[in-house]
């Protein structure tokens, strides 16, 4: 097949940007003025510019075009992808028209009922109408579930999983980053397309095969070193499979067995991701899932999560940021404020409590989702202790807890609409339920004790309310 020549747009795109960045204004300059000559006449020839190497002339052009022929696979990805959607589309339009057919027999039954009802047709051939009715069902039924098998009986087999494990090695071993990509985005499809009822299945099933190599090798070190490979897709790619992993107690348990090192590494991910992009989403996914485990928690709170998370729910205040890393990163934050060793740890630092409490009470008149607005108020409830009485009233937290459900209450109906998530109902009674003070009608004291969140209600913001898991996707992934 003759060679595609080069998006030379798209790399002298690149070269324009970076001459921008590093303002080398002239060069710049003249750069665009040769690239808006497409063409130069030299002795009467024709002489194309921007040219495109053949295979056997690769060597002789300058390095540049190397870099991009080797991006050239991502095309042949993105094919894959646009070919799997292709099928993908099939199967929807054949679910859809089956769809359409079933409620066309609907109406038809419907009608025929009336008239039975209305006495405008016979009941004799009624048996036969039946029949016929649960022969066009049966039909569209079978299509349906061809459908679902035709997925469902290839995701749970054992040789497929263990062909993708053998795949994922070779390409690491070989150190081909275009191939652990393909590998890890093959494993998550198969991860989405499964019926939620079945995920907890698939998890068990990832973890059973050791897809990491931890539980064999006894070491991290297959992951850490894809975490560690200098490619945004692997680092996306590799991060949804751990999330998909960490939605179960086993799969965390599995990711935590040596030590703490994928979490840490997790973080550094996090970190140097731009806010509320995919990959820094699917970062806060795995820290929110894994913070179910008591032992994780003290590596949230050395390498500085609390502040992270509260400085990204200030942040959003003023610049728009995608609300799964705002509910997931609150959830989180309230994971980390209900373990005993983080408590301690604000007890034996006034500062750092007043901090994290002023922060919270700052957000809470704050045009904010009410899913995070409801992890900010179990947060500030962990924080309502007589051990942080001191605190509590330097930041004069009851009356601004009270001007709060004063305010909230006040809100027209009119104001909430502008969030469809508020739910005022649910976000006041619980205040009602976390800062009731308890009976202290015996008590001599002037301090006031709150109602407690239990120690097993821990957030699990990846499970509905079913109990299923929910893996996560975004619309605006890029493969």
């Amino acid at each position: 097949m003759e060679k595609q020549k080069k998006d030379f747009t798209k790399i002298n795109g690149y070269i324009k940007e970076f001459l921008k960045f590093n303002r080398y204004n002239s060069t710049l300059d003249c750069f665009e003025a040769e690239e808006r000559t497409k063409y130069v006449t030299k002795k009467a020839i024709q002489t194309e510019i921007n040219k495109s190497p053949t295979d056997d002339q690769m060597e002789e052009f300058p390095r540049l075009y190397r870099f991009f022929d080797a991006d050239s696979d991502k095309t042949a990805r993105e094919k894959r992808v646009e070919k799997e959607m292709k099928l993908l589309q099939s199967k929807h339009s054949s679910v859809l028209n089956s769809a359409r057919q079933i409620f066309s027999i609907a109406i038809n039954c419907l009608q025929h009922l009336h008239n039975l009802k209305d006495g405008n047709v016979s009941q004799d051939n009624l048996g036969e109408s039946i029949e016929n009715y649960k022969i066009q069902l049966g039909k569209y039924h079978k299509i349906l579930l061809s459908e679902i098998k035709s997925e469902k009986s290839e995701l749970f087999s054992e040789t497929v999983m263990q062909e993708h494990k053998i795949k994922l090695i070779k390409a690491k071993d070989e150190k081909n980053v275009e191939n652990i990509i393909e590998v890890l985005l093959s494993l998550r499809v198969n991860a989405l397309q499964i019926s939620p009822e079945q995920r907890r299945s698939l998890v068990a099933e990832l973890i059973r095969n050791d897809i990491f190599q931890i539980s064999k090798e006894g070491t991290n070190s297959f992951v850490l070193e894809l975490l560690d490979i200098a490619s945004h897709a692997l680092k996306h790619a590799i991060c949804a499979l751990i999330s998909v992993i960490a939605s179960t107690p086993q799969g965390v348990e599995y990711l935590i067995q040596i030590d703490m090192e994928i979490i840490r590494r997790t973080i550094e991910i996090l970190k140097d991701q731009e806010d509320g992009s995919v990959t820094q989403r699917f970062c806060i996914a795995i820290l929110q899932k894994t913070s179910v485990k008591e032992q994780v928690i003290p590596v949230l709170v050395e390498n500085g999560m609390i502040d992270w998370i509260l400085n990204l729910l200030l942040k959003s205040i003023k610049h728009e940021i995608h609300i799964f890393s705002r509910d997931f990163s609150s959830a989180l934050l309230a994971n980390i404020l209900h373990c005993g060793t983080t408590l301690e740890k604000l007890e034996e630092d006034s500062d750092l409590t007043k901090d994290i409490m002023t922060k919270l009470l700052s957000l809470l008149k704050e045009n904010i989702p009410s899913t995070v607005l409801m992890h900010i108020l179990i947060c500030l409830s962990y924080l309502s202790k007589e051990r942080f009485s001191q605190q509590i009233e330097y930041c004069d937290f009851v009356n601004k807890i009270s001007d709060f459900v004063e305010y909230y209450n006040s809100l027209s109906t009119s104001e909430n609409d502008g969030n469809p998530e508020v739910d005022r109902k649910t976000v006041l009674d619980l205040c009602a339920h976390m800062f009731h003070p308890k009976d202290v009608s015996n008590d001599v004291s002037q301090t006031m004790e709150y109602n407690e969140m239990k120690c097993e209600d821990r957030i699990k913001e990846f499970e509905n309310a079913e109990g299923d898991l929910i893996f996560e996707c975004f619309q605006d992934e890029v493969s």
